[in-house]
């Protein structure tokens, strides 16, 4: 007798006896028989029970765990589900054993209940049982494909496969709030949780290895955000004697690989590039959308004489203004955007930072507003509008203005983003795209100072190394990201190797020599000791499975999530640790304030 699991079993199976084990997941008496739909992680079985071993069977409730033996048979025509593999047959019991009983389950897990699925809270509380559903185990087994064929690939490639460790030096100074670990052997001191495996990989590339990779857990202290974890993991990797090209390109490799055995889809490579500048110009982002091409247009120029009160001001006042072009089928009542989500689209604007938004459409050749007063107080300007746009019959074109130019574009990017999603023409489903040389300061526009952009590893490109003395703002970093669909997948950069300009970066980035030598003197002394040129990169793994399934939500590509409130609902952590214990083992004493 075989035994079989709950997704195998077809028409070549008719007449054999076989035995199946999992979970009684869809129960229906029909009289005289029992049904119930068997189900594993492969899949299920419709098991059939009749005569005496259906009145054993009538004892059996939802999420019982059973082993069934009986015949596989053919189902009648008229009964056979063309969505189950399993569906043209079904096992006709003879015997069977409950395993386990079951509670009744808090929440439905079958799929014919989708439309009532679950609030997600309730679904993270009893996260054993959601991950029975099907479009979970889908999650499960997409999330376990590209990491298969991540190791795999490294492994074909001469990469170890390493690790680094969790419990490292808190280096807070670096910007980020680390998790923080008491010792109780060293009582009153702290190990941190990895925020990333950033600081020992490069030692890593000190001690000779040279090709390096690990399916990392990484930990961050993060504010409470939709699409942010405590604890994440990613795809890392590190390469001596390599450059950007390199590494871009063995990432690219690895996409390739990744997207066709996991889902299947040939990848067209190599990946589009845009400095980090021009990112910013043309689309209001470091980490652009590039299914939609519409460019962020600066229009202020072609303002002159403007009789629009609202960008007259702004443009007195040495200000921008900013447009872009949206083909939207519009005929001034309705196409692919309409007047009421343009109404959105202006409080939106406000939300971010801008005083008001202007829209506009094409009809019949000429530009019109609502009301049309602000199309008439165009004057002159508008075919000059038109033309540096490019905007076409049935266009809608968004105008936002203001005295900073990186408010204005940081508010059109994400007006761009918003707008080009509800339009929805893409040039292509997965739009990759390396944006490279990332400035390693930003001028605060209050003070004026140059201020800290990225972290402090990362090597200046030998073109702009010289600002670093008289105009650091101008220093381009060899930091590349790797961008999909508008989400960042992750960041890389050629390191640091001279420990000399390793100090020097870090007191530009605001820390004293005490500081650096308490937090990080003991990797400045290990580049000391002959530190090759090296680089890596870090991919964020729980993003990368979310997109290839299409859904913005990375908690349900993680087995046991954070909630929201960074809450581990499963188990109910963060919970409290009696006084007792904290003076005892860790000499920690917490006062009420």
């Amino acid at each position: 007798m075989d035994e079989f699991d709950c997704g195998s079993i077809n028409e070549g199976h008719i007449g054999k006896e076989v035995t199946m084990h999992g979970w009684c997941r869809y129960i229906r008496d029909h009289g005289g028989k029992l049904f119930i739909d068997l189900a594993d992680i492969h899949g299920s079985t419709q098991l059939v029970f009749e005569k005496s071993i259906k009145e054993e069977a009538d004892r059996l409730g939802k999420e019982f765990v059973i082993s069934a033996t009986g015949t596989v048979e053919k189902r009648e025509p008229d009964t056979e589900d063309a969505t189950n593999p399993t569906g043209k047959v079904e096992l006709y019991v003879k015997s069977m054993e409950v395993m386990s009983q079951s509670l009744v389950p808090p929440f439905e897990l079958i799929e014919e209940k989708e439309k009532f699925l679950a609030n997600e809270e309730l679904r993270l509380r009893y996260r054993y049982l959601d991950l029975r559903r099907r479009p979970m185990i889908a999650n499960v087994l997409l999330r376990d494909r590209i990491t298969k064929a991540a190791r795999k690939y490294f492994w074909e490639r001469g990469f170890l496969d390493l690790e680094t460790p969790a419990l490292v030096k808190d280096n807070y100074e670096t910007g980020s709030r680390t998790l923080l670990v008491p010792s109780r052997i060293e009582k009153g001191k702290f190990y941190a949780l990895a925020q990333s495996p950033q600081i020992y990989k490069q030692i890593l590339m000190v001690s000779g290895i040279d090709k390096y990779f690990q399916i990392a857990r990484c930990f961050r202290d993060e504010d409470p955000r939709e699409d942010r974890q405590l604890e994440h993991t990613q795809i890392d990797l590190e390469v001596s004697f390599k450059d950007e090209k390199y590494i871009q390109g063995t990432v690219e490799k690895l996409f390739e690989r990744i997207f066709k055995e996991a889902v299947g889809i040939e990848l067209k490579t190599p990946f589009q590039h845009m400095t980090h500048a021009d990112a910013v110009r043309d689309y209001g982002s470091d980490k652009p959308d590039m299914r939609f091409a519409n460019k962020i247009v600066d229009i202020t120029g072609e303002l002159g004489g403007i009789q629009y009160n609202i960008l007259k001001r702004i443009i007195e006042s040495r200000g921008y203004v900013k447009a872009i072009a949206f083909g939207a089928d519009f005929d001034g009542a309705k196409g692919r955007l309409d007047k009421n989500f343009m109404l959105k689209m202006i409080d939106l604007a406000k939300l971010f930072g801008l005083r008001g938004l202007t829209w506009l459409y094409v009809k019949g050749g000429r530009i019109h507003s609502e009301p049309e007063s602000i199309a008439e107080s165009l004057g002159t300007c508008e075919e000059r509008i038109r033309s540096r746009l490019g905007a076409k019959e049935g266009d809608i074109i968004i105008m936002g203005a203001d005295l900073s130019e990186r408010i204005l574009l940081d508010a059109m990017g994400r007006l761009r983003k918003a707008i080009g999603d509800k339009v929805g023409i893409y040039d292509s489903k997965y739009a990759f795209l390396w944006v490279d040389e990332f400035p390693l300061f930003e001028v605060n526009e209050v003070t004026g100072k140059a201020m800290p952009a990225h972290n402090p590893f990362t090597a200046p490109t030998e073109s702009t190394i010289g600002f670093l003395d008289t105009a650091p703002e101008k220093v381009r970093g060899r930091q590349y990201d790797l961008v999909l669909n508008g989400e960042e997948l992750g960041s890389g950069a050629i390191r640091i190797n001279d420990p000399k300009l390793q100090r020097k970066i870090m007191r530009m980035f605001g820390m004293d020599d005490e500081a650096i030598d308490r937090n990080f003197g003991f990797f400045i002394e290990a580049l000391s000791y002959g530190t090759p040129v090296e680089g890596g990169m870090g991919l964020g793994l729980d993003r990368i499975t979310a997109m290839l399934a299409g859904s913005q939500n990375i908690r349900d590509f993680i087995l046991f999530p954070k909630s929201k409130k960074f809450e581990s609902s499963v188990d109910m952590s963060p919970s409290q640790v009696s006084q007792k214990r904290l003076k005892e083992d860790y000499g920690l004493e917490f006062k009420e304030t």
